[in-house]
């Protein structure tokens, strides 16, 4: 049986401008394989990347190696004046062994020069009736407990590991709990059910999370990279198409490349009507490291006209890196794609189109962040969650929509007239504005 693995609430704390702030997804044991489609939507700065963040952070801490270290203190993500970041993350999962709530926690401070984890918990419960939560794992500080045992518990070759994933989480700036040191105490201290759902979370799911943020973006519109998300039977992740005339590749990637042009051409063409992408071929060449590589180009072709696909505009090219992803959400239950800015240069009755069959159609979860209303408009009001102006209680969803109303002409009103639980917009005058104008042109001026 394949498992699944939803978001179902996440908590922030203390997370960029967020000093705290929930969100649920609308994924149930019975909804399991239906679309769950989430979009936030907010002034500007007022914490919708830091649910993205939020993400990101989840997709390094369950990696949990060397290449995915946590982030420096450059990136600037604790709320200021606070010394911790907490992040709490429920999943609903379904396995071979039945249906389990499980919490991942995890507490991140500053460290010499990257973030570091200070307390951290896998715990989980069945899907039954008065049955308690367990902790599979937890550590605080240097006090670890697996189940209920410490550390001093542990036999010796167990203890050693232990204490040897302990160090390498704190140098590598990584998770412990998802370390692959632990993998031999787990299997003498954890059930099979046990083992499983640590493996649903750090492999099953950790393999199906996309998180496509605004660096992305902004390499495509600098003209340097167009990163290429990856989902295929096999392959997960992003390779970067650099924007030059050729480019060479690994024999490997290359081949991945292809095999996501082949997927990515059925759904563009109805999308951008007669739109394709193709490859062309120049060489084979050595790599300096003796392996065989491919030069190539990419062309875009329509109505038999073909062009270098770096012609394209930003918004095509956008669709075109994310589109292997997205037919992803569409047929896999288990995943997870988390995309910032996702209206950025794509036209609105288009991007409206897109979400409105994911929404209805789709098997996995879309989490989005946007600015264009169009999309209010096509998604059930269960689905977006909005920012206030409150640091205390950053997410909320629209109250007073009725099933009949416009959600788009209820959040104008909200931003204008207020009325729910939170302000939503900190207001602005026209006045101010034009006046701030004309008073920053005389400075110039002079």
């Amino acid at each position: 049986m394949t498992s699944i693995v939803r978001v179902a609430n996440v908590e922030i704390k203390n997370l960029k401008n967020v000093k705290y702030g929930g969100f649920h997804t609308n994924s149930t044991f019975d909804t399991l394989e239906k679309a769950d489609v989430i979009g936030f939507y907010g002034q500007n700065g007022s914490g919708k990347t830091a649910a993205v963040e939020a993400f990101n952070l989840l997709k390094t801490l369950l990696s949990a190696n060397i290449d995915h270290p946590l982030p420096k203190l450059t990136t600037k993500l604790l709320y200021v004046n606070e010394e911790t970041i907490r992040l709490l993350f429920q999943f609903i999962l379904k396995n071979r062994f039945g249906e389990f709530f499980v919490n991942y926690s995890v507490s991140l401070s500053a460290g010499m020069t990257k973030y570091k984890v200070v307390e951290e918990e896998v715990s989980y419960r069945e899907n039954t009736e008065n049955d308690h939560y367990k902790v599979l794992i937890s550590k605080n500080e240097n006090k670890i407990f697996i189940h209920d045992k410490k550390i001093h518990d542990l036999n010796e070759t167990e203890r050693i590991s232990v204490i040897i994933a302990n160090r390498m989480a704190a140098g590598n700036a990584t998770s412990f709990v998802f370390r692959e040191e632990l993998k031999e105490v787990f299997e003498d201290l954890l059930n099979d059910n046990e083992k499983e759902i640590m493996k649903n979370l750090s492999i099953d799911f950790n393999r199906d999370l996309h998180i496509i943020d605004t660096i992305h973006y902004g390499l495509l519109i600098a003209n340097l990279v167009m990163p290429f998300s990856v989902h295929l039977e096999k392959k997960r992740g992003h390779i970067p198409y650099e924007m030059q005339d050729t480019m060479v590749l690994p024999m490997d990637l290359f081949e991945t490349i292809d095999q996501v042009v082949s997927q990515t051409n059925i759904v563009l063409q109805t999308i951008i009507p007669s739109l394709q992408i193709k490859i062309r071929q120049i060489n084979t060449q050595k790599l300096s490291d003796g392996s065989d590589g491919v030069r190539f180009e990419f062309l875009s072709k329509k109505e038999g006209i073909e062009l270098p696909l770096r012609s394209e505009s930003e918004g095509t090219l956008k669709i075109i890196s994310i589109l292997s992803t997205l037919i992803a959400v569409y047929n896999n239950p288990n995943a997870c794609v988390v995309i910032d800015e996702l209206d950025a240069g794509i036209f609105e009755f288009l991007l409206g189109e897109i979400l409105e069959v994911l929404n209805e159609n789709a098997q996995g979860q879309l989490f989005f962040t946007s600015h264009n209303l169009r999309i209010v408009e096509v998604l059930p009001i269960r689905n977006l969650w909005f920012t206030t102006l409150n640091k205390m209680d950053r997410y909320h969803q629209l109250k007073g929509v009725e099933k009949l109303d416009n959600a788009r002409d209820v959040y104008l009103r909200a931003v204008q007239l207020g009325g729910q639980e939170e302000a939503i917009y900190a207001e602005t005058n026209l006045f101010d504005i034009k006046t701030a104008f004309r008073k920053a042109g005389i400075l110039y001026d002079n």
